[in-house]
């Protein structure tokens, strides 16, 4: 049963996973044919090569990564390069490999795990966490949280950021697996690479736009219940970008405060939290 489950939420997030554009072309200058990338979105781009790119009576004078890393809103970006042997003979170039496209850094290794989160709502609000890390209907092998709480409740940024993107023209919700890509949310870059997405919002109830640099505890949107859900609440997560990862993305803990806010922790299935601060 949990195989199946997993393979529907593989479903259900696919459409996250969409390709974003990375406009890739080529340009030749006498013996030397270059590779470059433009990126005009305002996150950073990772792109996967399967396999080398090969040529004939060619070279790569500089080592061919298989996952690079594209800027915001840059231009000719370099992929790689190639170089004729001999110059007496004819040469040919096979192409770059297909490849895939994410948003975010896929090669971090490194993020800052001891930051301490607030809990996403306002302050003297207190609510349950009903699924938490590698819950059994939907969050198995998953570091997500589920928020049970009324449409309309007041949303706020956990952690400060820049808005990469936005969903919010769903007016639909409902527990199967038909309405999995119906869900409005926000996804926020974080300065360490992690991002931070809050799923289910109400529709019209995002409350900023791509592009806006949000601090923490700021208001960003409005709870509801849309996408694959069996009830109001507000999904949270954090994650790092993966090629190696079935669903792209490698969802990581976050400390909490919680109380007063003089402590933090993780967010424990079936707790009640209440903020003080």
């Amino acid at each position: 049963m949990r195989k199946i489950i997993s393979l529907l939420l593989l479903i259900q997030l696919a459409w996250v996973f969409a390709q974003k554009p990375a406009k890739i072309y080529l340009e030749q200058k006498k013996d030397m044919a270059t590779y470059y990338v433009d990126n005009n979105e305002i996150y950073p781009i990772s792109i996967s090569f399967p396999q080398q790119p090969e040529a004939e009576n060619m070279r790569i004078p500089e080592k061919f990564k298989l996952i690079q890393v594209i800027p915001p809103k840059s231009v000719k970006n370099r992929i790689t390069y190639f170089v004729v042997n001999d110059k007496k003979k004819g040469w040919k170039i096979k192409g770059i490999p297909s490849y895939y496209t994410i948003i975010g850094d896929a090669t971090i290794k490194n993020y800052d795990s001891e930051y301490q989160y607030t809990l996403p709502f306002q302050k003297g609000k207190s609510f349950n966490v009903y699924q938490g890390y590698d819950g059994i209907f939907s969050h198995q092998n998953e570091n997500s949280l589920d928020f049970v709480m009324p449409e309309g409740t007041e949303i706020i940024a956990a952690r400060e950021g820049t808005v990469i993107e936005t969903v919010q023209d769903n007016d639909k919700g409902c527990p199967t697996i038909n309405c999995a890509n119906l869900a409005n949310y926000i996804s926020i870059l974080h300065s360490d690479g992690t991002i931070a997405q809050y799923f289910h919002l109400k529709q019209n109830g995002v409350k900023v736009k791509a592009g806006d640099v949000v601090n923490k505890g700021d208001l960003i949107g409005l709870s509801g219940n849309t996408g694959w859900t069996s009830g109001p609440h507000l999904h949270f997560m954090c994650y790092i970008p993966d090629f190696a990862s079935a669903k792209q993305k490698k969802t990581i803990k976050t400390l909490f405060k919680t109380g007063d806010g003089n402590k933090a922790e993780y967010l424990t299935e079936k707790k009640t939290y209440t903020k003080g601060y």
